[in-house]
């Protein structure tokens, strides 16, 4: 159960012991050992064979994915000290966001929080126990901002995906088009994450714009973000296709049907257009309101940054791949997967898209 406070290291070591105590399997001990200017908890790990271990864990009232290197690196050099490489190493926090669960697995460690989630591994003896606890953080700060939901974080997120650092805050806000508070706050939220790498005077000096992405799309879909009507273009997607040369600068398409103009996929029976009016657009197209058995969305964005950065591919003008990326990862059906061969594509083409 999460406690209504957020627990001091004293606490947290406390619930860490019972925690791991409850955890272990049948036959398995945990014996507490003390170390002298050493971990916040030392123990050694006994398996049913006989075979031990030392377990030392570093406790952090607040853990963000840009400390978990030092926090790995600390625990390291406590086991090199005690003789024992091959310890089992944990950091353990009150809540670890998932960003920073896959930095510790990255970094070879284990985790524990006292929302239930759950990583401890060893090699010898052999163990892996994995609990899946809280995905969001029960104490949250007032002060820094939690969600990438919104027109002013979608807009920083935009700006960062598409332009290639390095960059200054002020510069960027400039091409994000978004407040220097709003894209300050955004970056906050990432850096902490340990997507984004700080220079001078808070420049952006690199990002893991995959990470980026993703953790957008946490906060972010297509369909709850945007208002969306649905229409019949009874002649088919091809004929839509054509009627979309005459009004170049009124939509921009996305999702599967824009996705075909970057890689080719299976074709797809649905087109969705970004559109500032969906019932003017649908009366220039010649659409006809339709439940079931849609083949177009109309979609009313939540901002204008949809529009931003558009490219035209086969005489159809679509969204720029990070927005189109974003819509296909927080779509229905397909979509999904043809993200991912989006972002495959992205990855593989950085120079055809970031700018």
């Amino acid at each position: 159960m999460t406690p209504t406070a957020i627990p001091n290291e004293v606490e947290l070591v406390d619930a860490l012991q019972q925690t791991l105590t409850d955890t272990l399997p049948l036959g398995w001990t945990l014996t507490t050992r003390p170390e002298a200017n050493g971990p916040d908890f030392a123990a050694v790990l006994t398996g049913p064979d006989g075979i031990s271990t030392l377990m030392l864990v570093e406790a952090k009232r607040y853990l963000t994915a840009r400390d978990v290197p030092m926090a790995v690196a600390k625990l390291r050099r406590y086991a090199n000290d005690a003789g024992q490489p091959d310890a089992a190493l944990v950091v353990a926090a009150p809540y670890l966001s998932e960003a920073t669960r896959q930095q510790i697995d990255a970094a070879g460690a284990g985790y524990l929080d006292s929302t239930g989630n759950v990583s401890l591994k060893s090699s010898r003896p052999a163990m892996l126990i994995r609990l899946a606890g809280a995905t969001r953080d029960p104490w949250p700060s007032d002060e820094a901002l939690r969600s990438l939901k919104g027109r002013g974080a979608a807009r920083a997120v935009r700006a960062l995906l598409d332009f290639a650092p390095p960059y200054g805050i002020r510069d960027l806000a400039g091409k994000a088009d978004v407040s220097l508070a709003s894209l300050s706050r955004t970056i906050e939220l990432l850096d902490r994450e340990g997507l984004i790498e700080r220079g001078p005077r808070g420049s952006i000096k690199s990002l893991d714009w995959q990470g980026v992405l993703r953790r957008w799309t946490k906060d972010y879909g297509v369909e709850s973000s945007s208002r969306v009507s649905t229409f019949l273009e009874p002649r088919g997607l091809p004929a839509l296709s054509a009627k979309l040369k005459d009004i170049s600068n009124s939509y921009a398409a996305t999702g599967a049907f824009a996705a075909q103009g970057f890689r080719p996929v299976a074709p797809t029976r649905l087109a969705a257009l970004y559109v500032n009016n969906a019932r003017r657009v649908a009366e220039q197209l010649g659409l006809r309101p339709a439940d079931a058995g849609a083949n177009v969305w109309l979609i009313e964005p939540f901002d204008a940054v949809v529009f931003d950065r558009t490219l035209s591919r086969d005489g159809v003008m679509v969204v720029a791949p990070s927005q189109l990326a974003a819509d296909l990862l927080t779509g229905p059906g397909r979509d999904p997967a043809e993200g991912e061969e989006l972002v495959a594509w992205m990855e593989r083409n950085l120079n055809a898209w970031r700018r």
